[in-house]
């Protein structure tokens, strides 16, 4: 089913969904109001509810792990063992991930798995929101003992403290006690705002603790330890607003081969990867015509360590009809020096059937037909341009001048050239901007096409 900005599976039944729905659609408009930025309806989430520990075993990363947060190219995931309101915590954790990521916040891996702790902690108080209550397990681990808190502050997702089983607890609970003390302290939290703001020009977050509190790392690791060992937790007020949906879920159908194929490509990044793989081969072979199992197996293979291994996977789903127009654009763009100039065209050409507003295609052809001197062809997709950044306006406009020039549109070069004199910006694009304009009015006849076109970066 699916409500205003999310789709749920789940095998917990109609009535337990629907309340599930109900819970993230209400914390999305609470962290819309808290971190006060816009989240994008663009990039749909999806969660993944099973209805035990038995049914989410195949799925679950790691022991202990009630639910996680996945990120893949399509979609955003959120994959839950299940919907018991004591397990929302967990869920809370995950969902506050996939909030910095899709506000486009970049973070410091204790400040984003600190805060993650934090918010899981959300409670609804009438028209207030309630956060940071003490979490016993965590106060316990960082009661027997914190680590060095500069390791903690430079650790990142490849770090032995993140991934050792007897490490990473510690990790979580010292992340989750220095954000509550900086966030709720009395002598941390009037800084706090500002170590943000230093970290967000990308200071070392060690650097950035010490230069505002006027403190060495180990002083802070102190008073650190005394926060976790007194009794001066103090719970966060937020006056936010928790939004009543005022739309009910809706049941949509979905057959069994696209449930398959969403969990395959789910757990092609835990620990069953190569049985997932031969799942999706298996659904490839049985379902010949249906690309959506090859679509799975391109993308896992494209934004993996090896993308030439998506070039079998991609040709068959692209025999077969993909609809899938970023699988076929990220496809042409990732594998451009690795693939025949007509299997780049056949994948930029299939995005803007499937999506004739995708610029970035768009400006991809219009670039390899004026490279080969294409001019009618290169002119027709630069007008199906409809959106680009101003860094590549200058370059876009000044080949477009001189293509149509070349098709004998005299005054669509004229207007071309007069949108080069407005972009450009330095002194050797002003220089080009007049040589192109002098050009289109007859009064330099010589003049070489532009320098080659590069490709403009994915979208």
């Amino acid at each position: 089913m699916h409500s205003a900005n999310f789709e749920l599976y789940t095998t917990a039944g109609e009535k337990t969904g629907r309340g599930g729905l109900l819970v993230f659609e209400e914390v999305r408009t609470a962290f819309r109001d808290i971190l006060g930025v816009k989240l994008p309806e663009s990039k749909p989430v999806t969660i993944v509810a099973f209805r035990d520990e038995q049914e989410y075993a195949p799925y679950r990363p790691h022991a202990g792990a009630f639910a996680y947060y996945l990120p893949l190219p399509r979609r955003d995931f959120i994959v839950m063992q299940d919907l018991l309101p004591e397990h929302y915590p967990m869920v809370l954790h995950e969902y506050t991930h996939l909030v910095i990521n899709q506000a486009g916040m970049k973070l410091p891996l204790w400040l984003n798995e600190g805060f993650a702790e934090l918010y899981a902690t959300m409670k609804p108080v009438g028209g207030k929101i309630l956060v940071g209550r003490v979490i016993p397990d965590r106060l316990q681990v960082a009661e027997a003992g914190l680590a060095n808190l500069r390791d903690i502050l430079n650790a990142n997702t490849h770090s032995l403290s993140y991934n050792e089983n007897d490490r990473i607890g510690i990790f979580y609970a010292e992340s989750w006690a220095l954000v509550h003390m900086l966030k709720f302290s009395r002598s941390y939290s009037p800084g706090f705002e500002h170590v943000l703001d230093a970290i967000g020009r990308g200071e070392a977050s060690d650097q950035a603790l010490e230069k505002v509190y006027g403190k060495p790392i180990e002083a802070i690791q102190k008073d650190l330890q005394a926060y976790v060992h007194g009794n001066h937790f103090y719970e966060g007020v937020i006056h936010a607003k928790i939004g009543k949906p005022t739309v009910e879920p809706v049941l949509t159908p979905r057959t069994p081969l696209e449930t398959a194929v969403m969990l395959a490509g789910i757990q092609l990044h835990g620990p069953r990867r190569e049985e997932a793989l031969a799942t999706l081969d298996k659904l490839a072979k049985a379902n010949p015509g249906n690309p959506a199992p090859l679509d799975s197996l391109a993308w896992f293979y494209l934004t993996g360590p090896n993308p030439q291994s998506a070039i079998g996977p991609f040709q068959r789903a692209l025999e077969s009809g993909t609809r899938d127009a970023n699988l076929c654009f990220s496809y042409a763009a990732k594998l451009r020096t690795f693939i025949p100039d007509a299997d780049y065209l056949a994948a930029l050409r299939r995005t803007t059937e499937i999506d004739p507003e995708f610029s970035a295609a768009q400006a991809l052809l219009a670039a390899y037909a004026f490279n080969n001197r294409d001019y009618p062809e290169a002119v027709r997709r630069f007008h199906l341009v409809k959106k680009m950044d101003r860094a590549q306006a200058f370059a876009y406009y000044r080949a477009l001048s001189f293509a149509a020039f070349q098709i004998g549109d005299a005054a669509e070069a004229r207007s071309a050239a007069n949108r080069v004199q407005h972009y450009a910006s330095t002194r050797e694009e002003h220089r080009l901007a007049d040589e192109i304009s002098r050009y289109v009015n007859g009064a330099n006849p010589s003049l070489k096409p532009p320098a080659l076109l590069s490709d403009p970066p994915p979208q």
